[in-house]
């Protein structure tokens, strides 16, 4: 050691000088080659040690293979079973083509705090088909949707744009 680990063992006291001179004198470890890691692995090396340690870790594998199977296939159980639609999602797109009570009931359940739905198409698209209602929850939701469109420089569809989309939808739906 040089002389200032030295002052600071002198500093700490006695106790730390004990722990400095047991590291010390503890067995230095040489690093090996890889000749040497290989002799010792074709040798056994811990499995000469310890002769059932490769079934123990063949049964830890099983096992979690076993648990993983298990969890995949209850995740994947209901997926299997549940119905599937073409366009399941497409319900969110579409229901604004048609302002029923209902679907105007269903456009404003759906709106967010600040006005706007899930993206910006949706906004505009929802913002007309709102527009048409003469309800006062409908009128209320009409201008926060307008609010939020001013504030990123858009604006709601026009009755022939909404017109239009809905006849487009109309027809992607019917020729699938």
């Amino acid at each position: 050691m040089n002389a200032d680990l030295e002052g600071t063992l002198d500093e700490l006291g006695p106790e730390y000088r004990a722990v400095a001179d047991r590291l010390r004198a503890a067995r230095e470890v040489e690093p090996g080659t890889r000749r040497q890691w290989r002799s010792h692995e074709s040798t056994g090396g811990e499995a000469a040690k310890a002769p059932g340690a490769l079934f123990r870790r063949a049964g830890y594998l099983a096992a979690a293979s076993l648990l993983v199977a298990l969890g995949l296939s209850l995740f994947l159980q209901d997926a299997a079973r549940a119905p599937r639609a073409p366009y399941a999602g497409a319900a969110v797109y579409t229901v604004a083509y048609a302002p029923t009570e209902e679907a105007l009931e269903r456009i404003v359940a759906s709106q967010r705090a600040d006005g706007s739905w899930s993206n910006d198409f949706l906004t505009q698209q929802n913002a007309a088909a709102l527009r048409a209602s003469g309800d006062a929850r409908m009128r209320i939701a009409y201008r926060r949707a307008v609010r939020y469109l001013r504030s990123k420089g858009l604006a709601p569809l026009t009755d022939d744009e909404l017109r239009a989309r809905g006849e487009r939808a109309a027809q992607a739906l019917a020729g699938a």
